[in-house]
């Protein structure tokens, strides 16, 4: 279910479209599933079928053709359709616990939901539209339904939720897997007058190095503190440090240069790390005092609860899907077949399924205080 988080236009054009995969144009033929108020189209169910394909073309050798293999002990397109089945599930539960507890996206959710809508469809129109898909039922199962599906689960494991989460289990994932944190850094490159960049040469790379570790032995032993050893490096060797902002990253995610300055750290401690292209000054800060901020911030509680609990939450969204009074559209489903979204995506998954997974990964990360490579430390560091 991982990464799958406005009715189809009743236009003549719209329908047409939306019959890409199920043949001939029957209104029968329109819609996927029914629950409550919830009407999905057929594109959306379309959508899904092609999502499962792209998971199942994750888990074959690289090279076979998809549906010729094996997934889970399964033949793939019984486990494409059954996959496709368990998001309806979900979807359906999603909408319907989402009305039941008075739920609403806000404008900046909406912006949200129109944002990723417009960017993967800029990327995904013509394979989506050549499989059946209309923008609309696009975003009605994947925007509309990541974004119902992001708040709700913050809402049901939050506090006082359903499935709320006790404080001490989510004190301790946060405060033993994260590191909070703050730097210096010096670049170890010059820039003329003419606006050329040269590196810094070796003799004061070397003075500046042990200038810095005899900084940093100075904030460790709290003897100076991390701005009063910037303003020291800038004025005695005419160089301009840049400062970060507290930061807050899983250990086990950040570069183990990083990871290996920082973890031994008590708070206050600090040290000196050298990569290629920079020095730095890291500083440990307290977790605890993050963490306080974290349960303050509502968004930020929410990815830290998805982190912890998106696959769990996803499998109960399916469960619960099934036990519910929901009207499936057997026959227009049964009329589509995996092969067709194979053709369009590619027998061997290649073509649009590993760009999808990009790109959703991509875009639901930004859900979480995900961690970062050391490349991506060092660009923030120039931030």
């Amino acid at each position: 279910m991982t990464k799958i988080f406005k009715r189809a236009a009743a236009g003549v054009m719209a329908l047409a479209m939306c019959a890409g995969l199920t043949g001939c144009y029957s209104e029968n033929n329109t819609w996927a599933v029914k629950s409550g108020d919830s009407t999905l189209p057929i594109g959306g169910y379309i959508y899904y079928l092609s999502s499962a394909y792209s998971e199942a073309a994750g888990k074959v050798d690289t090279g076979s053709e998809v549906l010729k293999s094996q997934v889970d002990g399964q033949d793939a397109s019984q486990w494409v359709k059954e996959k496709a089945l368990d998001y309806l599930y979900s979807y359906c539960y999603v909408n319907q616990k989402f009305n039941e507890l008075g739920l609403s996206l806000d404008e900046e959710e909406l912006d949200s939901v129109e944002y990723v809508t417009n960017n993967m469809w800029g990327y995904y129109k013509e394979p989506f539209e050549n499989m059946g898909i209309a923008e609309s039922s696009f975003r009605e199962a994947y925007s509309t339904y990541n974004a119902k599906l992001s708040k709700l689960l913050g809402v049901m494991y939050g506090e006082g939720g359903e499935l709320a989460l006790p404080e001490d289990e989510l004190h301790e994932y946060y405060t033993s897997k994260y590191v909070y944190y703050k730097y210096i850094s010096v670049d170890l490159t010059t820039t003329d007058e003419d606006g050329n960049s040269t590196d810094m040469d070796d003799d004061k790379k070397a003075e500046l190095k042990e200038y810095l570790g005899d900084q940093a032995e100075l904030v460790n032993n709290g003897r100076i503190d991390l701005e009063t050893a910037l303003a020291n490096c800038s004025n005695m060797h005419s160089v301009e440090p840049t400062a970060s902002e507290p930061l807050s990253y899983q250990l086990d995610n950040l570069t183990s240069v990083f990871a290996d300055a920082l973890e031994p750290l008590k708070n206050g401690g600090a040290a000196f790390v050298e990569t290629t292209t920079r020095y730095y000054i890291v500083q440990r800060l307290d977790i605890e005092e993050d963490y306080k901020a974290l349960k303050e911030d509502e968004s930020r509680t929410t990815g830290l609860l998805t982190e912890m609990k998106a696959e769990e939450f996803n499998q109960f969204t399916i469960d619960q899907g099934k036990s519910m009074d929901i009207k499936i559209n057997t026959g227009a489903i049964n009329g589509i077949n995996p092969s067709k979204v194979a053709g369009i995506m590619g027998k061997k998954g290649v073509s649009s399924a590993e760009s999808s997974e990009s790109a959703e990964s991509s875009e639901t990360s930004e859900s979480t205080e995900s961690s970062e490579s050391s490349e991506s430390l060092e660009s923030s560091a120039a931030e």
